[in-house]
């Protein structure tokens, strides 16, 4: 009976204490999409059988997309903190932290386009048969998407 009183305790504790960590904003999604392009990239890569050269190349483009999107996520920090003052002032003014946030969102957008633009500028770098290899990948991906 002891063991069921604090059963019936803890569950109501285990679920908030749930609630309140999912309820905690997160505005890291530059350090999540890097994430995925990183996967994105090694993965396609080891399926070319890139040479010395092409590996060294692989390496900056890879830190040129984790420059990017952390450059975006330190940006996108310093308009949510603008947005966050903003919304504490006394009479905060709703026009300038929605376009703060606008801008944000747009930044963000183009961070993308930016490692998109990379990894295509990355393709000057393989042969031939690489590329015809890294089409037919991609093919197989989008025909996933349905």
């Amino acid at each position: 009976m002891k063991q069921r009183r604090y059963f019936i305790y803890l569950m109501p504790v285990l679920f908030l204490a749930v609630l309140i960590v999912g309820c905690k904003p997160r505005i890291d999604t530059m350090a999540h999409i890097e994430k995925l392009f990183i996967k994105m990239v090694d993965k396609s890569a080891g399926k070319l059988d890139l040479n010395a050269d092409q590996k060294m190349k692989l390496d900056e483009l890879k830190t040129a997309i984790r420059k990017n999107f952390q450059e975006g996520g330190k940006e996108k920090k310093e308009a949510f903190m603008k947005i966050k003052e903003e919304g504490m002032k006394e009479n905060p003014d709703i026009g300038r932290m929605t376009a703060l946030f606008q801008g944000s969102i747009r930044d963000e957008s183009q961070r993308i386009n930016q490692a998109f633009n990379l990894m295509l500028s990355f393709q000057s770098n393989l042969n031939e048969a690489q590329r015809r290899k890294l089409t037919q990948m991609i093919s197989e991906r989008v025909k996933k998407w349905d």
